[in-house]
């Protein structure tokens, strides 16, 4: 299993930047999770048509995690009315808020899918699914599983207990920080790099990457004050570097 990280930024990117995007690969599969601004350039500097794609995941349907999948849907629709792809590609979200659901499709260039807590997908021997996390629209944490090894992606969300119980052992948890604890009140809908680090910690995570940062943020700042809590292997993501989840190696 690996990760690429192809955009880490939110909710708008540092120039030059994107927004949440990541490339997940195992064996022959590609999931796409997240497809916010600047993900689509950065997605086909990684495959070579979109039909490698076997699934796109939508933690949820905030600008930053989906605005190139408006424009994706384009290509994606034209190209099948042209004959250049043969079929749909699944992509599965929150069904709310509903008319951002709906808006997500044009010339079926989506097989849609609805998720929620209870949602599991068995796709070539990988596990997937699902928890509702503590954000302002609803927001899914993923879980991919196999042969052991465990990734999971936080998703947006408040500090909350869903978040402890579903990363529990994750060999690599993918989570945001959206904030550091100084400006933290109480709406601030994302972790802090603290919160993030205990959880971490408490979920006994091997490995923790840190993403979706907020672009005035030093990340000397993010990386010390995660630390400064967790002791495991704590790294701030990279665009465009790919990240070994069931190796020690990056």
């Amino acid at each position: 299993m690996k990760i690429t990280v192809l955009g880490c930024w939110g909710p708008y990117p540092r120039a030059g930047g994107a927004c949440s995007g990541y490339l997940f690969e195992h064996e022959d599969t590609k999931i796409l999770i997240d497809c916010g601004n600047g993900i689509l350039s950065r997605l086909q500097q990684m495959i070579k048509n979109f039909e490698e794609i076997d699934m796109i995941i939508i933690s949820h349907l905030h600008s930053d995690h989906i605005s190139d999948a408006m424009v994706l849907r384009y290509a994606l629709g034209i190209q099948q009315a042209k004959g250049l792809i043969a079929k749909s590609i699944p992509l599965y979200a929150p069904g709310a808020p509903r008319e951002d659901f709906e808006k997500l499709q044009f010339q079926n260039a989506f097989a849609l899918k609805e998720i929620d807590g209870d949602s599991a997908i068995h796709f070539r021997g990988l596990e997937i699914s699902f928890r509702q996390m503590d954000h302002p629209v609803p927001s899914y944490a993923v879980k991919i599983e196999k042969d052991h090894k465990k990734f999971v992606y936080s998703g947006d969300t408040k500090y909350c207990h869903s978040i402890f119980e579903f990363a529990e052992g994750a060999d690599l948890l993918l989570c945001e920080c959206g904030v550091l604890e100084r400006d933290k009140t109480p709406d601030t809908a994302h972790l802090s790099a603290k919160e993030a680090g205990e959880i971490g910690q408490k979920s006994h995570v091997k490995k923790l990457l840190l993403t979706h940062f907020w672009p005035g943020y030093s990340l000397e700042d993010i990386y010390n004050e995660a630390k400064a809590v967790y002791d495991g292997e704590l790294i701030l993501s990279e665009e465009m570097k790919t990240y070994d989840v069931s190796s020690d190696a990056w």
